[in-house]
């Protein structure tokens, strides 16, 4: 178990229950507690006699420092902006910390793969070449191929470890991702035969706490390794992109797999809305409504589709301004796609 954050200062008992009632709601709240008490150290010389959150205070602390990124910068405005909420409601002054707008689901459209495109995709990771220095040519058509058919957030699937994988049973256990929540992903029978070759081949000599997916040097992937050579993927599948944050990104394969299987479920004339709660399960979302946004984005992408639903769910499909791109089949459960 980790250790609590030590704060200090005139704010240590509100940031100690702030942290305890964000953590208690599912957050993991590690990397914000550590600048929550860095912040509570830089307080000190302010020598205030009572908790109050200041504009000189805020502003001397969300400052931009020398050398530091756009995004740890944000990232530390951020952590004090929902601590200065929290004062607030629980009456106290509080300057709350300027911060940029958020984009929102309404705003942002994520890519949707088409099958043809999903299918070049493999076929260039299948065809990677092998170098002495690097595992990526073994990792990588199984780890696209998991992120793509299970659903899988990338962080989930580089912290897996040898013991998540059950072999025996063709299944894979997410440990405390987001929101501390645990969750068991059955593998189709083909993945599940790659994951076993992946693993005779690359893990015979490793013990159950070692990461499944793993550099040559036996330390795990970090997501921007894993992004750089889905970059490089892309190019190579001929799949264009637009520049960083732009996407196609990583966890567009997770969209993709979510609007996939939802086409797929509708075409097999399966009730769409018993097919989001499990789907809503499977994902790791704490709620059907968190899912529920996914089926705007497959009507986009199957406006044939809206016939099948509309009597059941109409009122969802408001119209937006509609993805150019078109998707097919699913691997929620292994099904064929549109040929």
């Amino acid at each position: 178990m980790k250790k609590e954050a030590r704060f200090s200062g005139p704010f240590a008992a509100l940031l100690q229950d702030f942290v305890r009632l964000k953590m208690s709601l599912g957050y993991k709240y590690e990397t914000t507690s550590e600048n929550l008490r860095r912040f509570s150290e830089f307080s000190i010389p302010y020598a205030m006699k009572t908790p109050s959150l200041t504009k000189r205070l805020v502003l001397d602390w969300t400052e931009r420092r020398k050398n530091e990124s756009v995004r740890t910068w944000e990232h530390r405005a951020s952590d004090l902006r929902q601590f200065a909420l929290y004062m607030q409601d629980n009456g106290y002054d509080a300057f709350i910390p300027p911060g940029k707008r958020k984009v929102s689901r309404g705003d942002f459209i994520p890519y949707i793969f088409t099958h043809d495109e999903i299918n070049r995709l493999f076929h260039a990771c299948d065809g990677m070449s092998a170098h002495r220095l690097s595992s990526k040519k073994e990792v990588f058509p199984l780890l696209l191929r998991l992120l793509y058919s299970c659903g899988l957030r990338i962080s989930e699937a580089i912290h897996l470890k040898k013991s998540d994988v059950d072999l025996l049973a063709g299944v894979v256990f997410i440990r405390a991702s987001k929101f501390n929540q645990d969750r068991l992903i059955p593998l189709s029978e083909r993945l599940w035969q790659m994951f076993a070759d992946y693993d005779a081949r690359f893990n015979n000599n490793t013990s159950p706490n070692d990461y499944f997916f793993r550099n040559k040097r036996g330390t795990p992937l970090s997501r921007d390794q894993v992004y750089k050579t889905f970059r490089t993927l892309l190019w190579k599948a001929g799949i264009s992109h637009g520049g960083k944050g732009n996407g196609p990104r990583l966890h567009d394969l997770r969209h993709t797999f979510c609007v996939h299987t939802l086409a797929s479920q509708t075409q097999n004339g399966i009730d769409i809305y018993c097919a989001l709660p499990i789907l809503s399960t499977y994902l790791g979302h704490t709620s059907v409504a968190a899912t529920q946004h996914y089926l705007r984005l497959t009507v986009e992408a199957y406006p044939e589709l809206i016939r099948q639903v509309a009597s059941t769910c109409a009122h969802i499909f408001k119209k937006q301004n509609g993805s150019p791109h078109e998707a097919d089949g699913s691997a929620f459960k292994p099904v064929s796609g549109r040929k």
